[in-house]
């Protein structure tokens, strides 16, 4: 029942995910992601504070700093000419980012202020919501790249269950997440670098000399996945749960499905523009 009701969901919610991202005007684009990051970062709270009060005012915030950036002409209002701020945004998630894996280091012997956590739980929403959005609107194919960078992710997962579960013997975390194998996340990053190959080849015409760019920040993105899956693993065995909610049946929570995108958005986003 568990398997079928994981496909069921799966079913629905793909061509879903595609129509928003294909098709939404960009400021509706931009307010949807809002929204599911408020929803992801609810779950992060029940992870975490379990504060009503302090859930309402990050979300508040977030809402804030998000309306500045429209304000101030952000990718989503002006797909011509991406905002700097967006950008900036993205940079700063890639620090977090790298601040978590030093966290995930160190394993569940570091505890945290459950503040501090929700800190970081808001930023890295808010990190993701403006790679998203930047990435969407700062090329004449946003819509199409954006598709391609959320596959990426995807592809890594399933590629490294798939791995793992045929060749895995080499514990990634086991303290964290002890499914999860080395061999897991190089099955992953092949998946993933595929997947990055024929999106650019069906999806996203790239100009001579930008597909190893695109390759190196598919894989960069990829392996951010892996940070922000063992972030949320690590959260939910804090807490002493299997998943960080109920909403998709079969998968658990939003977060549950978005974590891996939390890392890869920002870092997919700063090295794209980077590197081309």
């Amino acid at each position: 029942m568990a398997l079928r009701a994981r496909i069921m969901t799966a079913l629905v919610a793909a061509p879903v995910a595609v129509a928003l991202i294909l098709w939404l005007p960009g400021p509706l684009f931009a307010a949807v992601g809002m929204l599911l990051m408020a929803v992801a970062l609810y779950e992060w709270n029940n992870l975490t504070t379990r504060s009503t009060a302090a859930f309402s005012l990050t979300v508040l915030g977030m809402l804030l700093l998000g309306v500045a950036v429209h304000l101030l002409g952000n990718a989503a209002a002006v797909p011509a000419n991406p905002s700097s701020l967006l950008l900036g945004v993205c940079l700063a998630g890639c620090l977090l980012w790298l601040w978590q894996w030093r966290v995930l280091v160190r394993g569940l012997s570091l505890r945290r202020s459950p503040g501090l956590e929700m800190a970081v739980g808001a930023g890295a929403m808010y990190c993701a919501w403006a790679g998203l959005v930047w990435l969407r609107g700062s090329d004449v194919n946003g819509p199409e790249v954006v598709l391609v960078a959320v596959m990426v992710v995807w592809a890594a997962d399933v590629f490294a269950y798939l791995a793992g579960n045929l060749a895995g013997r080499h514990k990634l975390a086991p303290e964290i997440s002890p499914g999860k194998t080395i061999e897991g996340v190089i099955g992953g990053l092949a998946g993933a670098l595929a997947t990055a190959w024929a999106g650019a080849w069906i999806l996203v015409p790239l100009a001579p000399g930008q597909m190893l760019p695109w390759l190196l920040a598919a894989a960069a993105a990829a392996l951010a996945s892996v940070i922000g899956d063992l972030s949320v693993s690590r959260l939910k065995r804090q807490a002493g749960v299997k998943d960080s909610g109920r909403l998709l049946p079969g998968h658990g929570g939003l977060l549950d499905r978005f974590d891996g995108l939390l890392a890869a958005m920002p870092v997919f986003g700063s090295l794209w523009w980077l590197l081309r």
